[in-house]
């Protein structure tokens, strides 16, 4: 037994709104003279279709007064290398930032040795190794990072000092519109359904309809929007785009190729953000594969930490054990909060793409804080600001996080002009913030 492709009726509604022989009965059709047994409620067979939810539930909202936002990250304490070379003593590394008297430990060639460093270059560091042996991990391929100092009794300073590495970032704005229009004879029409808004006038509806499905695009604008490339023909034309969410991801983050379906595919994931060093819980937005293939996974092991993994969100507590409706699970120190993402699954939407053409099958998005710096003056405040965050325009009385107005001679006890119609305008001028995308990670493709 197989699901049918489409339903066998149709479920599309009309993209012009005229009688037919199926909602028009003739005034002198007297076969029709008894009321029909209708349902006065709409109904809706497709669920609440909105798809609003997880960038707002997880990004804090902030007003701003301009086009574009900054903010500054901060780089890492340490800083490594893993492609370098070495002829003898000396190793090469472009654009180092190892000093004199730092003590290097490098690994490769199956060994793991210390040396101290007595020279530098911009782009070499020449190191003694503590070795009789001398080096033994190999020419090529090196791993290098500083270990700590050594100087001999009365020597002088560290030559030369480390500065802390910062990133500036930003982004823009998208400005997004939409309109609804409805005459004048329908909005004096009534209907016989009821609508959401609770009056029998269809147009109530379909302005409703129309609002939540303005909301929705602005969400996939957040999430999807993209910054034109240089030399782009829509960048050319004057639009900029917007970072979206998934691509400060893409371009700053972690990516997961297909579905994470084993315990060797998550301890994978887990070394990703050690290597990160801060978080500890994510949320985690799935599409229905990914979300099946957890509780798969799950739901073949043991309960209880015996495998190094627990089914619930308090120390694998009873009531929280796996099943079919879990919410949580922890591997390692890490704890993740999975939940379906309806905006991957809606085959009107993300739900169509194929997976060999990089459909998202899941977000993994931080829980908490970050510290950043909130602008690129030298006296910029250091603040902690979540790690998705919502920005729209506001300035004096003017708000542009989602405004509204009315045109036309209908509704409106001050008509603008002689069009019989109404039109309700929708306009939004929003962008989202990715702090510290190193520690988000997308997962897309089959």
């Amino acid at each position: 037994m197989a699901l049918a492709t489409t339903p066998t009726y149709a479920i599309n509604p009309s993209s012009v709104k005229a009688p037919s022989q199926t909602n028009y009965i003739d005034m002198f059709d007297y076969t029709s003279q008894y009321a029909p047994d209708a349902y006065e409620q709409l109904i809706s067979i497709y669920g609440d279709q909105s798809l609003m939810g997880m960038i707002f539930e997880l990004g804090s909202e902030e007003a701003i007064s301009s086009d574009q936002y900054i903010w500054t990250e901060k780089g890492r304490l340490h800083t490594s290398y893993e492609a370098v070379a070495r002829t003898g003593n000396v190793f090469t590394q472009a654009g180092h930032v190892f000093r004199v008297g730092e003590v290097v430990a490098v690994s490769g060639n199956s060994n793991f040795q210390l040396g101290r460093i007595t020279a530098v270059t911009t782009n070499t560091f020449t190191a003694l190794p503590y070795k009789a042996a001398g080096w033994l991990v190999g020419t090529t391929g090196i791993k290098a990072f500083i270990s700590h100092s050594e100087f001999l009794k009365g020597s002088g300073p560290m030559d030369g000092s480390l500065e802390t590495d910062f990133t500036v970032l930003s982004n823009k704005t998208i400005i997004e519109r939409d309109n609804y229009i409805a005459s004048g004879s329908e909005i004096t029409q009534d209907s016989w359904v009821q609508t959401d808004n609770g009056g029998f006038v269809w147009y109530l509806q379909s302005e409703l309809d129309g609002r939540r499905r303005f909301e929705d695009r602005i969400e996939l604008g957040l999430l999807q929007g993209e910054s034109a490339e240089a030399g782009s023909e829509a960048g050319a034309a004057g639009y900029d785009g917007t970072e979206g969410l998934f691509e400060s991801v893409r371009t700053r983050g972690n990516v997961f190729e297909g579905l994470a379906t084993t315990l060797a595919d998550w301890d994978t994931i887990l070394k990703r953000f050690d290597a990160q060093g801060k978080i500890r819980e994510y949320m985690f937005y799935v599409d229905r594969d990914q979300s099946l293939a957890i509780d798969d996974l799950l739901g073949s092991l043991n309960a209880g930490y015996s495998t190094g993994i627990s089914f619930g969100l308090f120390d694998n507590s009873e009531d929280m054990a796996v099943n079919l409706g879990f919410t949580g699970f922890r591997r390692g120190t890490y704890d993740f909060y999975k939940s379906d993402w309806k905006v991957l699954n809606d085959t009107q939407l993300l739900g169509a793409v194929a997976p060999a053409d990089g459909k998202v099958r899941g977000l993994l998005v931080p829980y908490g804080d970050q510290e950043v710096y909130d602008g690129t003056s030298p006296m910029a405040d250091r603040i902690t600001k979540p790690y998705l965050s919502i920005k729209y325009r506001v300035k004096g009385a003017e708000n542009r996080r989602h405004k509204t107005w009315i045109t036309g001679s209908v509704g409106t006890n001050a008509p603008t002009d002689g069009n019989d119609h109404m039109r309700v305008h929708h306009l939004a001028d929003r962008g989202v913030c990715t702090i510290g995308a190193n520690n988000f990670m997308i997962f897309e493709g089959a």
